[in-house]
């Protein structure tokens, strides 16, 4: 790392640390923080599309020698991972003696769009956006599904990313970077292969959902480790404040990730895992330099009350126009809800439901949108006939349920009335059937077990 992105690493940890109350307002400080990433802008460190060291995949949408051809006649043609031949006798750049790769996509977050029968998911793994058609995918195909365009590439400033939105009226399609990158990208309805995005936001670290409302032209974003959520205008841009942000002990938020805009009855909704961490506003932490935050240490003592908790999973439901630190309106929380390391969320609008995406136990489950205390679900998708798996995003549009899976190369359709152990009725592929995926997510180092001679990876 050169000496300029260090200074700015090290000063946005440092703005990164400021805490509310002392004069500044919580828009304010993001501001100054994401002002100071500027000079870091483009120094992003991006895998490129590559091939298992063992050699090209086998046939497939994703292999090194075809994906080319699916970026859509993007130009981008993609490169193996750069191994170099030989070291110096200095040290130098080392061969490894052998690769991880999942040369497929991951999907995450999922969002259809009605007005042009498209729905878009975002993949942590390879770095993109795959938009394909509403109704791909087949109850019986074991062949990965073609998507009509793929966005991929270092230009595109797509990293790990998790939430997406699409915009139909100004053909637009959002994605947010949860991790190292800090920022939200724009690219046109059209955009394919490594285009740089139309605009680009900076956003609070660890941003991860994107609720989009089109009535208010706005969109909102969860935050993960500060437990809030942040309003934008939908055309927000670089360093433009949040509208507003709802955020404090009265939200009873704890580590949200999905995140849902119900502008039909003016209500916000946030699955929360419970992980909490109490007074920080934005972590005190970059992907450069990790540390305690100041509320934790004090000399060479680190007050383990400050750590915060871990209380259950639950969904909360704000009015539309919170700002601050405001009760939420309902809580659907405790073992009755059975709800679990929730990641996506959606709401029915037209027939009264909340969907959540249920990682935790590999499920699906269905409320009533007025549900609140401990209470059980309506209906649950669950089983091994479901095919769900690890999942991560979720979307209903036209009497269908979309869920995103983590844990396997898949994507499924139900219906909307889905329950218990039932087949989906499409299951769209990334991958061909039975390819094993990673699971990576974002890890960041490893170590090695002696005794059992095996990697630990966390994820």
């Amino acid at each position: 790392m050169d000496r300029r992105l260090m200074m700015s690493c090290v000063f946005i940890a440092g703005v990164c640390l400021v805490t509310p109350g002392r004069g500044r307002s919580v828009e304010e400080v993001f501001v100054a923080a994401a002002q100071a990433a500027e000079d870091t802008e483009g120094a992003m460190c991006m895998r490129p599309d590559g091939v298992d060291a063992a050699g090209p995949a086998e046939a497939g949408p994703y292999t090194s020698d075809t994906v080319g051809r699916r970026l859509s006649g993007a130009g981008h043609a993609p490169q193996a991972i750069a191994i170099p031949k030989s070291s110096n006798v200095e040290g130098g750049d080392l061969p490894p003696v052998r690769m991880v790769v999942d040369p497929y996509p991951s999907f995450n977050g999922v969002v259809v769009d009605t007005t042009n029968d498209l729905v878009m998911m975002s993949d942590t793994n390879r770095k993109s956006l795959l938009v394909y058609d509403r109704t791909a995918g087949s109850p019986t195909s074991k062949e990965a599904a073609a998507p009509r365009q793929v966005i991929m590439g270092p230009d595109t400033g797509v990293g790990f990313v998790a939430g997406v939105a699409m915009d139909p009226a100004h053909r637009e399609l959002f994605t947010v970077n949860n991790d190292v990158e800090d920022r939200l990208v724009v690219f046109d309805y059209d955009a394919r292969g490594n285009v740089k995005p139309k605009r680009l936001l900076y956003v609070p670290h660890q941003s991860w959902g994107i609720a989009f409302a089109p009535k208010r032209d706005a969109i909102a974003l969860s935050v993960q480790t500060p437990n809030m959520f942040v309003v934008f205008k939908r055309d927000a841009q670089k360093f433009d404040a949040p509208l507003r942000s709802v955020r404090g002990p009265l939200t009873q938020m704890a580590d949200p990730h999905g995140i849902y805009f119900d502008e039909t009855h003016n209500e916000v909704v946030v699955a929360n895992h419970g992980n909490f961490r109490p007074r920080e506003l934005i972590t005190s932490y970059t992907a450069y330099d990790a540390r305690e935050s100041r509320q934790e240490r004090s000399g060479d003592k680190v007050d383990e009350n400050a750590r915060g908790k871990f209380l259950p999973s639950s969904v909360t439901v704000f009015d539309g126009d919170a700002k601050g630190d405001v009760a939420p309106l309902r809580v659907i929380q405790g073992p009755l809800s059975q709800i679990d390391w929730p990641m996506g969320v959606a709401v029915d609008e037209v027939n009264n439901e909340i969907i959540v995406a249920n990682n935790g136990d590999n499920s699906i489950l269905i409320f009533p949108r007025t549900a609140s205390g401990d209470v059980p679900p309506k209906r649950v998708i669950r089983g091994p006939l479901t095919g769900v798996k690890g999942p991560m995003g979720v979307a209903i549009a036209k009497d269908e349920i979309y869920i995103a899976n983590f844990g396997d190369h898949t994507a499924l359709v139900f219906p909307r009335l889905a329950a218990g152990n039932v087949r989906p009725r499409r299951v769209i592929r990334n991958a061909p059937a039975g390819r094993e995926t990673s699971g990576f997510g974002n890890p960041y180092s490893v170590a090695y077990d002696t005794k059992r001679q095996e990697i630990l990876v966390p994820n």
